[in-house]
């Protein structure tokens, strides 16, 4: 054979090479140690929930897969620190309504567009639970409406810095009753078990976050729950009525947890994460877990999940209109 024949014979070989290798790369994946960037300070049902998908995963797949976290900036470092990644599966964000359907709206100035992110998977939900002090006069939720119409100025109540679930959910409670939130009084926080803390230390008269948060504190008798936001009641509070039968119909949210990526992250892979979710969110093991710390499985397929964040953004930029 020729030289330039064996050059030929080479570059053939090679070129069949480099265009397997995506095939081979689908089928290998994961082969090394996958990281979930959670936005939040630990102790809230995001990063329960990273954690419990963690385990899950890490057992379905066999190779480590890691909770970093990373809170503060309204959600923004943690995902830069995903959308800069490298697009193969490995990066991946623990995904919420603060970090997507409502973070442009309330953020100016984002580094990049939310929808250029990959939606992978959405795994599961919890209602926010709405609380006060132990010591609070307010025995319902219409006892803290009451004090917010006659004295807004003075109401406070626990934000996640204007980006987060308590946000939307103190939002939906004054528009309900006609009161601008800029006459309120907000007290921010990193989410987490912050707020709860902030609420049990009287810091603030109400406050707001997921069951697996408020559990520690409501299990020692330092706050009271009043409501919860989701339309049926929680069953780990079956006592506690939602916002809806407090006589608050329009106060309704589920916080949702999903799996998002980089831009351009391999439809194989997307779909192996996704496969691996919808079968874990029916596992009764999986199940157990969530259930554990207050979440719900809330499976949705990627496209379901962009889509559910399309339609919370309209919604929301509504709540934050004026």
């Amino acid at each position: 054979m020729t030289l330039a024949k064996v050059a030929f014979a080479a570059v053939l070989v090679v070129g069949a090479t480099l265009a397997v290798s995506p095939q081979i790369a689908a089928q290998t994946y994961p082969a090394k140690p996958i990281e979930i960037y959670v936005p939040f300070a630990p102790g809230g049902s995001t990063g329960l929930s990273a954690r419990a998908i963690a385990m899950a995963l890490e057992e379905r797949f066999k190779v480590p897969v890691r909770v970093i976290h990373k809170p503060g900036g309204n959600t923004v470092p943690a995902l830069e620190e995903v959308m800069r990644a490298k697009p193969d599966g490995y990066t991946l964000l623990l995904d919420s309504p603060a970090s997507s359907s409502m973070l442009e709206i309330v953020v100016p100035n984002l580094p990049r567009k939310v929808m250029d992110r990959t939606f992978v998977t959405m795994v599961a939900h919890t209602p926010m639970v709405l609380i006060v002090p132990v010591d609070s006069p307010f025995k319902t939720l219409k006892d803290a409406v009451d004090e917010l119409k006659r004295d807004p100025g003075h109401f406070t109540w626990t934000s996640l810095g204007g980006a987060g679930a308590q946000d939307i959910t103190f939002r939906q409670l004054f528009k309900a009753n006609g009161i601008d939130v800029k006459t309120t009084r907000s007290v921010s926080s990193r989410g987490g078990s912050e707020p709860i803390t902030l609420t049990a230390g009287g810091n603030v008269m109400i406050g707001a976050g997921s069951w697996s948060s408020v559990l520690p504190l409501a299990g020692a008798n330092k706050v009271r729950a009043l409501a919860v936001t989701s339309p049926e009641r929680h069953p780990a509070i079956p006592d506690v009525p939602t916002t809806a039968e407090a006589g608050y119909p329009s106060v309704q949210l589920l916080f949702w947890a999903s799996l998002s990526g980089p831009p351009g992250v391999p439809d194989d892979v997307v779909r192996t994460l996704d496969q691996a979710m919808a079968e874990l969110t029916k596992d009764p093991k999986f199940v157990e877990t969530l259930a554990k710390i207050g979440i719900v499985p809330y499976y949705h397929s990627s496209e379901e999940f962009k889509a559910i964040v399309l339609k919370e953004r309209q919604s929301i930029q509504a709540l934050w209109a004026n």
